[in-house]
């Protein structure tokens, strides 16, 4: 088959050239301009969440690992217990960073930004503190430190399950 351009002395094989052309073209056309995202694996400066598993019941919190880095952290806290119970966290730059009550066999998930130092973590509930509700968490070591902010960040979300 030849293909000829009107008013154009090119030969055919210049036709074939621009049809093999038409699909890239409109596949340019179509895109949204953006430069695609590069893949791989992060960068050395992103640091990944941190999140911390806190397994509650009568009358003992266990976390999972002990330890985090300064940063943000998620403490995701499950109510194994019979009883209804909540987490508070106090420590460097954070004094009021709790969770809802968490219903019996519920979740929780609390998101703050520790600094180097200990934690406190302990339920708020009653009495629970001084029945045993009570255990420490150490922030840093990943690093050199920064300034403190100024306040810390807290979020809690809280699920019945």
């Amino acid at each position: 088959m030849a293909v000829h351009c009107i008013g154009s002395p090119r030969p055919a094989r210049d036709g074939a050239k621009f049809l093999a052309l038409i699909p890239l073209t409109a596949a340019t056309a179509c895109s949204n301009g953006s430069i695609p995202a590069p893949t791989g694996s992060p960068s050395a400066s992103a640091k990944p969440a941190t999140t911390i598993t806190v397994t509650m019941k009568e009358y003992s919190l266990t976390l999972s690992p002990a330890r985090a880095p300064a940063g943000t952290v998620t403490f995701v806290v499950h109510n194994a217990g019979a009883l209804a119970h909540a987490l508070a966290v106090a420590g460097p730059g954070v004094s009021d960073a709790h969770t809802s009550t968490i219903p019996p066999g519920g979740q929780a998930r609390l998101t703050v930004t520790l600094q180097a130092g200990s934690y406190e973590l302990w339920c708020p509930i009653d009495k629970h503190k001084e029945l045993g509700m009570d255990t420490h968490l150490q922030a840093g070591g990943n690093g050199p430190s920064s300034p403190a902010p100024s306040s810390a960040a807290a979020t809690s979300t809280s699920t019945g399950q």
